[in-house]
């Protein structure tokens, strides 16, 4: 998750990589000290087709998407996404599902600055989104809050948290900055909605949206 201590809120960045759930159900959290570039590959790979003797390989199953869903995959903006835009983006992960984590990041309080202790989290991360089976996806990087404090700050702070992410994947990574998507949910989309003070809600969301 990621540690937001305005009014004491923490954040994940589950990274796409989706780039894994306040809007999706049930994702699997990560424990910060336990993440490693396997794991996160796992968890953001996509199915495969079981091997044919016609063609010997296995094929990639992505999400059942729609041509309209393809093509506004495609072209989601990086950044500084509409609400309008949120919604379609945040129906389209409830309906198809698409592989997702949540992952422990820390910030300083009241601050987008991610903390030392968190950042072999994401060298991992980097890693995995630079592994051959993901390399191609859009990667979609949601931060949440939980409902402490005001709507307003919160999806700022989510916003510019989950940027601070992508930041420092892109500059640190040989990743293409068209395939990270930062995204601020601040309280909109709850994991625990009976606690919406929960530390569970204050999380980093990474969702593989497919190449």
């Amino acid at each position: 998750m990621i540690t937001s201590r305005q009014n004491g809120h923490c954040l994940s960045l589950p990274l796409i990589a989706l780039l894994t759930a306040g809007f999706l159900a049930s994702p699997s959290p990560v424990r910060a000290q336990d993440l490693n570039a396997n794991d996160i590959v796992r968890s953001l790979s996509v199915a495969k087709k079981p091997m044919t003797r016609s063609l010997g390989t296995q094929a990639d199953v992505g999400p059942p998407y729609s041509d309209e869903e393809k093509s506004l995959i495609k072209s989601i903006p990086t950044r500084g996404l509409k609400v309008n835009l949120k919604k379609q983006i945040a129906e389209i992960i409830d309906t198809h599902k698409p592989p997702r984590l949540d992952i422990e990041i820390q910030f300083d309080f009241n601050s987008d600055t991610v903390r030392a202790a968190s950042i072999p989290d994401l060298n991992a991360l980097g890693t995995a989104l630079i592994d051959p089976s993901l390399s191609q996806s859009r990667i979609i990087l949601n931060g949440h809050t939980d409902a402490k404090g005001s709507n307003e700050y919160n999806l700022e702070l989510s916003e510019r948290r989950a940027v601070a992410v992508r930041e420092y994947l892109i500059s640190r990574f040989p990743i293409d900055d068209n395939r990270l998507i930062a995204i601020g949910f601040g309280e909109e989309r709850l994991k625990n909605t009976y606690e919406p003070e929960a530390a569970e809600n204050r999380r980093v969301e990474i969702v593989n949206m497919g190449g």
